[in-house]
């Protein structure tokens, strides 16, 4: 009890208590309540009696039924226990009657029971012994509606009666019978496992009721491997020549439903059906169908009509797909890796489509520059224009082809996100980028070494050459950058070995430089070639009186000063324009001033140097060439002394022009120079002319 009930039971103020004390608590209400409280404490009371006095007359109403209806029960169980007790004596006295009725029966019915017994299990006999008698013409019926299988129960089911009994008479001709049967069924099965049209699961039944038949398990393994490969290489040839009449999704659905399913059916049953045994033969056999159906399909993937990226990237998926199921049914290594080997071969496939689309695309493009070119000519085209646009033609086409391979790491795809498969797609993609460069410096090179073909103009070499310095200087790490950021962005968190560009860059270096080289030689030679016939083919000896320059003299300037031009547009120009005074005529020295010194310092000269990416180093390379043919021709030649005049008056002719192309004039002046000294030395008359006569001259012609 708690401390309040405690304190409330041992109250004598509390009504409810019981030592409620009836005088101290009227005392305690008198004292402390007023009269109008006294007065309701009292009708409060005489309700509560009243309540109480009401719920007491109820509870003795209520027990004192309850004590009546208990005692009409016990009296009446009474009577019923003694109905019940002489109705239980009953009973005891008819089943003592049941009992002795039923020994009786069974003494009566013991020698009968035993009879019985003995008639059904000779029943059972005649039963075993009529199957066997019917056993063949049973096997017979059973083989004839092609119900192999419950003629190969029924067999095994008689053979424990024919081996236990069968060297009775009466059962031996029944066993030849049945044996001869069952040899005939044998073979029956074996014929229907040769034949190719029989489905995978009538190869699994025929093989398991060879196997019930006592066949052995290395035969069978042989029989049903031979079998199947008879009936895989049908599917074989319809694939194959499905190839040249179909695309890549067709032959893969193709391919999956009818060859893959079969060769899996085939192997899950081989595996229910040997499951003890060591199965040694059954890699070998899936690795050899699998290596033809892997050929056919690149066979298919190098079809015209699966070149497009989606068509063949569903039908690979399809395939692969295929492929990851079927490496759980036949477990090789082999398979496994070769199928990874597809969807790589696949990517490179592309890739190389890419690469060979771009190279032809480029090849036309140059077709209708140098068409341009020829048709129209140098002053009449914008050679940066050009060079632009190829450029811009070229990186679009490439980035296109790199984004289009990015389409193999869709997150759909059953090898999409695969560090493997984003790898072969990385380097797919540089190897598109590598390939397309190293491929336009090989015909960059190709094209300067046919420099003397006329349909090769001197200016595409120029628009080649700038065009492979800038793919160095830029174009390389701007492919490789955008790589790396589609990379990213379709393989988020797949890191990818960087790639060395540095080979590229000396490729597009060295073709840069090869055509540049090729075309200051074409041009020097081109200029060297004029001058060499005018002077080799001119009687120096018995020349007439100059009157002016001689039209070669024209000719030459225009095809250096066409080249230059040409360069200009390309190429920047490092060489300071000479002042006036520099431009002043050489030609007043006396001829005492040629001395050897200057002879051996212009043959230290280096003619055919490399071509420096410059126009002033373009237009004195192929200025080197065309004047050293002219000393070297002039050393050949006898001159008279208008001979020599006239040789002076081109040469001053060739400074005046060739000094406002922006050439080193130092170049230009010592080989002048010597082309004069040489002259004068080879002269039987040497008189130069007055520098203002060859300046007359010069203006009036």
């Amino acid at each position: 009890m708690s401390e309040s009930n405690k304190e409330n039971g041992e109250n004598p103020l509390d009504i409810d208590s019981s030592n409620f004390n009836s005088e101290m608590y009227l005392e305690c209400l008198m004292k402390l309540a007023t009269l109008k409280q006294v007065m309701d404490k009292e009708a409060e009371i005489v309700k509560q009696s009243q309540f109480l006095q009401s719920e007491m007359q109820t509870l003795v109403y209520e027990n004192y039924n309850k004590f009546i209806s208990a005692t009409e029960t016990v009296r009446k169980m009474r009577s019923d226990f003694q109905i019940m007790q002489e109705e239980m004596n009953k009973l005891s006295e008819n089943i003592n009657k049941i009992t002795n009725f039923s020994s009786q029966i069974s003494d009566s019915l013991k020698e009968s029971g035993t009879n019985v017994n003995r008639l059904c299990s000779t029943r059972q006999l005649l039963d075993k012994l009529q199957f066997l008698f019917l056993l063949p013409s049973q096997l017979n019926k059973a083989i004839s509606e092609n119900r192999y299988a419950d003629a190969v129960h029924d067999y095994a089911h008689a053979q424990r009666v024919l081996q236990k009994y069968g060297n009775q008479p009466s059962f031996q001709s029944i066993q030849s019978e049945c044996s001869e049967i069952i040899f005939d069924l044998k073979k029956t099965l074996r014929d229907r496992l040769l034949n190719p049209d029989t489905s995978a699961s009538e190869l699994a039944e025929s093989v398991g009721l060879l196997r019930q038949l006592q066949e052995t398990d290395s035969s069978l393994q042989d029989i049903f491997l031979s079998c199947a490969e008879s009936r895989l290489d049908q599917h074989l040839k319809g694939l194959s020549a499905m190839v040249e009449r179909t695309d890549i999704l067709e032959w893969v659905d193709k391919c999956n439903n009818t060859l893959l399913a079969d060769l899996g059916i085939v192997i899950s049953c081989y595996h229910e059906m040997f499951q003890d045994k060591d199965n040694t033969n059954l890699p070998e056999f899936g690795e050899k169908v699998m290596s033809q159906v892997f050929q056919l399909f690149e066979e298919v993937v190098k079809r015209p009509e699966s070149n497009g990226t989606e068509i063949l990237i569903r039908g690979l998926d399809k395939f692969f797909r295929k492929l990851q199921a079927m490496y759980e049914i036949i477990s090789s290594d082999t398979v496994s890796q070769k199928a990874l080997d597809v969807v790589i071969q696949c990517v490179k496939h592309k890739a190389s489509l890419q690469y060979q689309s771009i190279q032809s695309q480029f090849k036309d493009s140059l077709m209708r520059v140098r068409q341009t070119l020829a048709s129209k000519g140098t002053e009449s085209v914008d050679l940066r224009d050009i060079l632009n646009s190829l450029q811009v033609y070229l990186l679009q086409k490439i980035q296109a082809s790199l984004l289009d391979l990015m389409a193999f790491l869709q997150n759909n795809l059953s090898f999409g996100l695969k560090p493997w498969c984003a790898k072969a797609v990385a380097d797919s993609c540089w190897t598109v980028i590598s390939e397309t460069l190293i491929s336009l410096s090989d015909m960059v090179k190709k094209m300067a070494c046919m420099k003397t073909s006329n349909n090769i103009p001197f200016e595409l070499l120029l628009i080649l050459a700038k065009l492979c310095l800038e793919l160095q200087e830029n174009g390389v790490t701007t492919l490789h950058n955008h790589l790396i950021k589609l990379l990213d962005e379709a393989a988020p968190g797949l890191t990818v070995e960087k790639q060395d560009t540095n080979s590229v860059m000396v490729h597009l270096s060295t073709a840069a430089q090869t055509a540049l080289d090729s075309e200051v030689v074409y041009i020097g030679q081109t200029a060297a070639q004029m001058l060499r016939v005018s002077v080799l083919a001119r009687d120096w000896l018995r020349a007439p009186e100059p009157r002016g320059p001689r039209a070669v003299c024209r000719r030459v300037v225009e095809t250096l000063a066409s080249a230059d031009s040409a360069a200009s547009q390309l190429f920047p120009t490092s060489v300071k324009p000479s002042s006036d005074s520099s431009r002043r005529t050489i030609w007043s020295r006396a001829p005492s001033s040629f001395s050897p010194i200057n002879r051996i310092f212009s043959e230290r000269i280096e003619v055919f140097s490399p071509a420096g990416a410059d126009r002033g180093a373009l237009s004195n390379g192929a200025l080197k060439v065309a004047l050293k043919a002219l000393v070297e021709c002039v050393r050949l030649r006898t001159f008279g002394r208008h001979g020599l005049q006239q040789l002076q008056v081109d040469v001053h002719f060739l400074q005046q022009r060739l000094s406002c192309m922006g050439n080193d004039e130092r170049l230009l002046n010592a080989l002048l120079e010597d082309a004069l000294a040489s002259a004068q030395l080879r002269c039987v008359d040497p008189q130069l002319m007055e520098p203002s006569i060859v300046d007359i001259i010069c203006e009036r012609g």
